[in-house]
């Protein structure tokens, strides 16, 4: 038992040994590792930090250390390393920081420990401790900055040249002295360039590098050495007041010390033939053409670093004594200039005011004019109060904005000022532009002395001159109905196909009821009833009987006198029809039936053979005419039943193809909110009419914008149209208005309030908003179609079908009366009825098939209608007007291929029309 007991424990103790060497060897760890623990000033050192088998890793932070920059140089790398020893793999992932701190003077650094935190552990590095001398460049590298201004003001440009000496590195032993692209490749990219940043990036992507020349300087003992002279000019901006300073500009030169032969894998073959990289030439010098001579290569350099030396330059600020109230900060000389599109608006209309500022300052910096400030272009003109962004344009600054004239009669508008500060006479200097002559007309809409509600009574005026019949009704819908979707009228198919089937049926029944004998007979020669002979004919009791039943039945089918008692009379007919071999047969018939009746045969069983006999001869008369009339009569009743299938299957596709209208992508709630507010500020909109029509339309745009959201959530209802399409007439928008009345009119087309106001809108159009006449048209056609609008607007599609309905049933009445018996002058009344159904029935389809065409209105001042089929549309063809109306054929990206009125076609973009 106590061998048991140690067994166990020790069985125990390694299972543990093993689980916590695994845990060890999963847990995570960090470590830390540096480039050099010997620098120079302004040269980095790298730091890395590895963090292994970690799954969730916070960046390090690395402490703050006085005298030291840290950088991160890029993104973490991660390594994942798979190893197998027996079979068995193990999997190990690290991820590595980097960082680059870079001593700022001379002097020992010491890192404290930098925390890691690694799977929820905080974990911390080793700190990291290195030395960083200056850098002795003795007669080797000077750096300088020199301005062509001694005294500036902020914001002034300062012209900038980054001057760079380097002494050219000589080996005595081999002869050779470094060119000065040779030199110019000795520079570190580690260098700050500061304001140069941006010239030498230009320099590097253009793989270009400022040009060398040799030039003389003295040492610092007075002595000339040779140096080679880099310069790179910068203009600078100064933004705050003082001396310039270069502290961010700092060269750094891996100068070279000793050289060596290239270590060239090629050498052997191409000998002294110089290799691209590298040193080209005998050394790959510039002054070196010769292709030929043993490639050389650094051996060894050292790092020098030179901070630039700044010619003092004094940064003044911006006078705050006599400063006007307009001025933004421009420094330098300008001139302004402005345009205003169009020059002829009505009042409260949108006016397109351009302001270009040209100059010698950075024109990025440029700001606009405010607008908003000046009090003589605020008296006249709404004008946006939010600042305005601008484009530059080579030595240009563009701004754009829209101002709309408050009232008619505008004349101009006027002078805009630009100040700016002009260091040269050290004073503020305001320029302005030249005033823009414009034309404003009274606001058509906005004008109205009195303008008539939906529910104002018939005695109000409108406009001057304007009856309030003609007068538009401006005052907006109302009511919670306005969300709920609406479809355009679609008769019925069930009850349309039975008010249309229902006459027909019942006067024919009526005929027929009162000429059953002549149906008989007519049935009869169809050969509908000849099951009834044969039934006469099987219980005849005598075969004169039967002679008697087969004479009668034949002689209806020969269209004889069904009394006419002479059987040759019968024959004689079967064999004039071509039938001989039936009219023998039909005679032995007859003549065993006067046989039997004598007494010459049995009488029991003449009347059976001659009963077989007769129906024989009543079979194969059947027979014969069946055969050539069967198909045609059944073709005929197939055709009736496909045509009354077509008609109500036609009804019930128009029924099911009607739009029942979008559902709402808002809630309830939302919708109703957007509702009321845009009544709101349509309805403060209407009390500005009067005194500011510049700030009306302002908020007549701001309410349709409201009512648009609705409509775009998916509501269509032809008040909610209607109340757009006015909230966009009175924001001085016509043909988006007249595409939302068009929208309303096509769900209900007597709704008055949208024909006034359509017409109102197209007549403030003038003459371009007038539709074009179809080619062809004119006189009857013109009058006729003239008649059909105005009943379709004036009855509608309810009333129209009412109509047709009406006459039909009429029609049938009149005929249903005259079969009847009653004798009068209905002819006349017939044609009348029948024309009446037949008119409204074809007024009704026309203007329905309109409806449901699709076409689009003009919203855009002018749209250019454009030719050919390719992608661009390169050739320009007609304008088209606001407000005219096309049929739209296909669309292809953002263009529509439309056809005018007139007959014209071509493609437009879409963004200057509104599809219906």
């Amino acid at each position: 038992m106590q061998t048991f007991s140690t067994n166990a424990r020790r069985t125990l103790l390694l299972s543990a040994l093993v689980v916590s060497g695994a845990l060890g060897a999963s847990a995570a760890e960090v470590r830390v590792g540096v480039s050099t623990r010997d620098t120079y000033v302004g040269m980095p050192v790298v730091v890395q930090v590895q963090v292994s088998n970690a799954s969730d890793v916070e960046p390090p932070v690395v402490p703050r250390v006085d005298g030291v920059e840290v950088r991160a140089a890029g993104a973490p790398a991660r390594n994942t390393q798979i190893t197998t020893i027996n079979g068995r793999m193990t999997k190990s992932t690290s991820l590595t920081y980097a960082y680059e701190l870079t001593p700022q003077r001379a002097g020992a650094f010491r890192v404290p420990p930098i925390s890691v935190v690694a799977d929820g552990t905080r974990l911390e590095t080793r700190p990291i401790e290195f030395v960083a001398s200056k850098s002795e460049t003795g007669d080797l590298l000077f750096v300088e900055v020199a301005g062509k201004e001694n005294q500036i003001y902020v914001g002034q440009a300062l012209d900038l040249t980054l001057k760079i000496w380097v002494r050219p590195f000589r080996d005595s032993d081999r002869g050779v002295t470094l060119s000065a692209g040779d030199m110019w490749r000795t520079i570190s990219p580690r260098s700050g360039w500061g304001a140069f940043e941006d010239r030498m990036r230009e320099l590097d992507s253009n793989r270009e590098r400022p040009e060398g020349r040799e030039v003389l300087r003295k040492d610092r003992d007075g002595v000339e050495h040779s140096y080679y002279l880099y310069e790179v000019d910068a203009t600078i901006y100064p933004k705050s007041p003082g001396q310039i300073d270069a502290q961010d500009v700092r060269v750094i030169v891996e100068y070279p010390t000793s050289l060596g032969a290239a270590r060239d894998p090629f050498a052997s073959i191409f000998g002294d033939m110089p290799m691209p990289g590298g040193f080209g030439g005998a050394f790959g010098g510039d002054d070196f053409p010769s292709p030929f001579g043993r490639r050389l290569a650094v051996e060894a350099a050292r790092p020098i670093v030179a901070e630039a030396v700044v010619e003092p330059i004094e940064v003044r600020a911006i006078p705050t004594a006599g400063r006007p109230s307009d001025y933004r900060g421009a420094v330098g000389r300008y001139h302004i200039v402005t345009e205003a599109r169009p020059a002829s608006v009505k009042a409260g209309d949108p006016i397109e005011l351009l302001i270009g500022v040209a100059g010698t300052g950075p024109m990025e910096l440029v700001q606009a004019p405010p607008l908003a400030e000046l009090a003589g272009l605020t008296a006249d003109f709404k004008v946006p109060s939010e600042p305005l962004a601008g484009f530059v344009q080579g030595d240009r600054k563009v701004f754009s904005t829209t101002i709309r004239p408050r009232r008619e009669g505008v004349a101009q508008v006027p002078a805009i000022p630009f100040t700016f500060f002009d260091p040269q006479q050290g004073e503020f200097v305001t320029v302005r532009s030249e005033p823009i002559p414009i034309h404003v007309d009274p606001a058509d809409t906005l004008a109205l002395d009195a303008i008539v509600g939906s529910g104002a009574g018939a005695g109000a005026s409108g406009a001057e001159g304007t009856p309030a019949a003609l007068a538009p009704l401006l005052d907006n819908f109302a009511g919670e109905d306005l969300l709920r979707s609406e479809a355009p009228y679609q008769p019925g198919a069930g009850v349309l196909t039975l008010l249309l089937a229902a006459p027909p049926l019942a006067a024919g029944a009526f005929w027929v009821r009162r000429n059953r004998a002549r149906v008989s007979r007519l049935m009869e020669r169809l050969g509908v009833g000849a099951h009834r002979a044969q039934a006469r004919i099987q219980a005849a009791q005598t075969p004169g009987e039967v002679c008697t039943v087969l004479r009668a039945c034949l002689a209806r089918r020969l269209r004889l006198n069904p009394e006419l008692q002479d059987a040759a009379a019968v024959v004689g007919a079967l064999r004039a029809s071509g039938q001989h071999k039936l009219a023998v047969r039909c005679e032995r018939v007859f003549y065993a039936a006067r046989q039997a009746d004598a007494g010459g045969v049995t009488p029991r069983a003449s009347l059976d053979d001659v009963k077989r006999e007769a129906l024989a001869v009543l079979a194969q008369f059947q027979q014969r005419r069946e055969r050539p009339q069967a198909t045609p009569r059944r073709a005929a009743r197939a055709a009736s039943v496909l045509a009354l299938a077509a008609v109500i299957a036609g009804g019930a596709a128009s029924a099911s193809a009607a739009p029942t209208g979008g559902t709402p992508l808002h809630t309830a709630q939302q919708s109703q909110a957007v509702l009321s507010e845009a009544t709101r500020l349509y309805q403060n909109a209407m009390g500005l009419s009067g005194d500011d029509s510049a700030e009306a339309k302002q908020a007549f745009a701001h309410a349709a914008e409201k009512y648009q959201l609705l409509v775009d959530a998916g509501v269509e209802n032809s008040r909610l149209y209607v109340n757009l399409a006015n909230a966009y007439l009175q924001s001085g928008q016509p043909g988006a208005s007249i595409a939302n009345y068009t929208r309303a009119l096509r769900i209900h087309p007597t709704n008055r309030v949208a024909q006034l106001n359509l017409r109102h809108a197209t007549q403030s159009l003038g003459p371009a908003g007038a539709e074009a006449p179809t080619p062809g048209g004119g006189g009857l056609a013109s009058a006729a179609a003239a008649a059909g609008g105005w009943l379709w607007g004036h009855a509608g599609p309810r009333g129209l079908v009412a109509a047709a309905v009406a006459g039909w049933l009429a029609f049938w009445l009149v005929i249903g009366l005259r079969l009847h018996g009653l004798r009068y002058a209905w002819k006349t009344i017939a044609t009348a009825a029948a024309v009446v159904a037949i008119a409204s029935a074809g007024l009704y389809a026309s203007n329905r098939g309109g409806a449901d065409s699709l076409t689009a209105v003009v919203t855009a001042p002018a749209a250019a209608l454009r030719e050919g089929d390719g992608d661009h549309f390169p050739v320009a063809g007609v304008a088209l007007s606001e407000g005219q109306r096309v049929e739209v054929a296909k669309q292809r990206g953002g263009w529509l291929k439309v056809r005018s009125r007139s007959g014209q076609t071509g493609w437009v973009e879409l963004r200057s029309v509104e599809v219906i």
